[in-house]
């Protein structure tokens, strides 16, 4: 936590309000989400119980599993939960649009100009999909104990989306809770922030009751039901245990009547826990719509657009096997690689955008800005190539702390786009700092720097370290991986159902 962070968190405590940690909304909000509520016995880890979803706060679709120790029950759910979900993905695959070419062979591509987008109330709600597309993905709809059509597609595509919710800065899969609490700070900690209830008590408590009122009836089970995924123990044993009881009662019986009445009775009571979850998270989307969304959210939901038509093409290829139960070394090796890019990539957009997030980096000293106290706007070198090139240099006077090394390459939001410039040196002017760059990029191409593109004497200026392009890293061949990092091949589990995976998340079938 940095101290700007702590700061706010300090005055939401005094002030028992959240404060804003942001000025803009740093992910991307679909004008049509697909709101999921999922529920798990609070005993029955990976054992849906049942999941309310839907585009609209109106008409919400609630499905529930009778006896969610029964595995034809349980894959029925997942069946009903898969017709929503792949309709809802097939109404982003409507409009294509071209995209140009790239590299030497010039070939035209296009991409889906939308995504999907689908909204839990907590990481737990994450989690919970992704056990379930783990759970689906490897099942057979033929052979033995088939599960309905549709199940290992929605397996593979939950486990799809789940993937990518890990990665910073995608919007197909996300929590609301940490939306929320990335955009305002409150009096609580980060646990408690995972709480919708109590999360939005500070923020928007209901009307007629203060914050501190509404953060009581948030810790009350009996007024606001967990979110989910697991229930309250004691809603389970008092109320669920009974209701599933009746029903299996009936059925063994072959007293249709009443375990319709069971059913009936159950789906009242899991409404009942599950309909103030629906209501908050509503009300969530709805603050969050209220706060702009920042300029770089764009660019990086067409990189969803772009993932999303690759995963959806290799789907409509006919050859689309499950992915992996776990990854190769070398695969986690790039996957890890992968998510701490865009964990730059998002930071570094973040901070370029939103002043409020760059004062927090300024802070902890991953950025500074100061006063400019010396230039030469007219300073030229000449390349190792011989070539004859504007290079100013300028002092900018900084009382921030001053942790970036010398050759840290950095860009501005206080300048025009393409501005860039590297640290020659740092060195202390009493309480402050004297940092002096030279500016190397978004100057034109003449050796007068254009006007406006070289900060002035006394023009107050931010700079922060550029993530820019590099390189992917270049990882050892299958062959050439030693022993101890490799996977036995045989069965190859890309394309075979690995023997654990039959009982993992869901319990043993046997």
């Amino acid at each position: 936590m940095t101290r700007v962070s702590a700061l706010a968190r300090l005055e939401a405590m005094e002030a028992m309000s959240a404060v804003p940690l942001t000025k803009f909304r740093h992910r991307h909000l679909s004008a049509r989400p697909l709101v999921v509520v999922p529920l798990a016995m609070a005993g029955e880890a990976g054992s849906p119980l049942a999941a309310i979803v839907g585009v609209s706060k109106r008409s919400p679709t609630l499905l529930v599993v009778g006896q969610p120790r029964d595995r034809v029950q349980r894959f029925a759910f997942a069946a009903d939960l898969g017709r929503i979900v792949l309709d809802y993905i097939d109404s982003c695959r409507v409009d294509r649009r071209e995209i140009g070419s790239r590299g030497r062979d010039q070939e035209s591509r296009s991409r889906y100009t939308d995504a999907p987008q689908i909204l839990v109330p907590n990481p737990g709600g994450i989690k919970f999909l992704a056990d379930l597309g783990r759970a689906c993905r490897f099942r057979s709809t033929t052979g033995d104990y088939p599960v309905p059509a549709g199940v290992p597609e929605l397996g593979m595509w939950l486990t799809f989306l789940a993937n990518t919710a890990e990665e910073a800065g995608t919007s197909m899969l996300m929590s609301v809770t940490d939306m929320v609490s990335e955009h305002w700070a409150t009096g609580q900690s980060t646990l408690e922030d995972q709480n919708l209830a109590a999360l939005m008590a500070w923020i928007a408590p209901p009307d007629g009751l203060t914050v501190e009122q509404a953060l009581l009836d948030a810790e009350n089970p009996s007024v606001c039901p967990p979110a989910g995924p697991a229930t309250s123990p004691d809603f389970d044993n008092i109320y669920l245990a009974h209701a599933i009881k009746q029903s299996d009662t009936a059925r063994a019986a072959g007293d249709h009547e009443a375990a319709s009445a069971a059913q009936a009775e159950m789906r009242e009571l899991i409404n009942e826990q599950i309909k103030p979850t629906w209501r908050l998270m509503w009300t969530a989307i709805s603050l969050l719509r209220g706060v702009p969304e920042a300029p770089r959210a764009a660019k990086r939901f067409e990189s969803d657009c772009a993932s999303f038509t690759g995963y959806s093409d290799y789907q409509d290829s006919g050859t689309a096997l499950p992915q992996r139960t776990r990854d190769s070394a070398i695969g986690a090796a790039k996957r890890l690689s992968r998510l701490e890019r865009a964990l730059e990539n998002l930071e570094a957009d973040m901070a370029f955008d939103d002043p409020y997030v760059l004062a927090d980096r300024r802070s902890d000293g991953e950025a500074f800005a100061g006063v400019v106290v010396d230039a030469e706007p007219g300073r030229v070198v000449t390349t190792d190539k011989n070539k004859r090139v504007p290079r100013p240099l300028i002092t900018i006077r900084t009382l921030d702390p001053t942790r970036l090394a010398d050759d840290t390459r950095l860009i501005s939001p206080s300048m025009p786009a393409g501005h860039k410039a590297v640290i020659t040196h740092t060195e202390p002017d009493g309480e402050a700092s004297l940092v002096t760059v030279e500016i190397n990029g978004g100057m034109g191409r003449a050796l007068i720097p254009r006007p406006g593109t070289v900060p002035e004497l006394g023009q107050v200026i931010a700079y922060l370290p550029d993530p820019g392009w590099r390189p992917t890293p270049v990882f050892p061949e299958r062959d050439q991986t030693v022993w101890t990092h490799s996977i036995d091949e045989t069965p190859d589990p890309d394309s075979s159902i690995p023997n654990e995976a039959t009982a993992e998340e869901w319990g043993d079938d046997n």
